[in-house]
């Protein structure tokens, strides 16, 4: 089993389907949801899966609904440019879990009539924790990477 860091591959052709809407206001809800080193996800991932799942005190299957703070475009040369997005740290209160990894999906994907098939909880990206962590009744926090056009969690450039 292996969690490996990627952007989807089906997140990519659903971003030209204009399956995802991150405008902050009125866009899609994205969540996040964490998972045991058990997990096989990773570039391949399609959509949000409960198996090896984690399982604790103060997580519910599914994860935590993401804060987006949404799109923004910016030019890192004259001829070139970056879109990205980003998220909110989040934060599951006086928990008791361990994960190695997580998944950002979006659970409200808002254009299924333009992809091949219906979507439901659509998998965006894997984040691979690198190993194990573990909290007992304390905050466990996914802290996100500062949004810049070269950290940003998701971008295009």
């Amino acid at each position: 089993m292996a969690i490996t860091q990627a952007m989807c591959t089906s997140f990519k052709a659903e971003i030209l389907l204009a399956v995802h809407d991150f405008r902050p206001t009125g866009g899609d809800t994205f969540k996040l949801a964490l998972y045991t080193s058990s997990a096989t996800i990773d570039a391949n991932t399609t959509a949000y899966s409960a198996t090896n799942e984690a399982t604790g005190t103060n997580y519910t299957a599914g994860g935590s609904a993401l804060t987006n703070l949404g799109v923004v475009t910016s030019n890192n040369t004259a001829s070139t440019g970056t879109g990205y997005t980003d998220f909110n740290d989040l934060t599951f209160a006086n928990a008791t879990i361990t994960a190695r990894g997580a998944l950002i999906y979006n659970s409200t994907p808002s254009a299924n009539s333009n992809a091949n098939t219906a979507l439901t909880n659509a998998a965006v990206c894997v984040l691979d924790f690198g190993a194990d962590k573990t909290v007992v009744n304390q905050p466990f926090t996914v802290v996100m990477p500062i949004a810049t056009a070269n950290t940003a969690i998701i971008r295009i450039s």
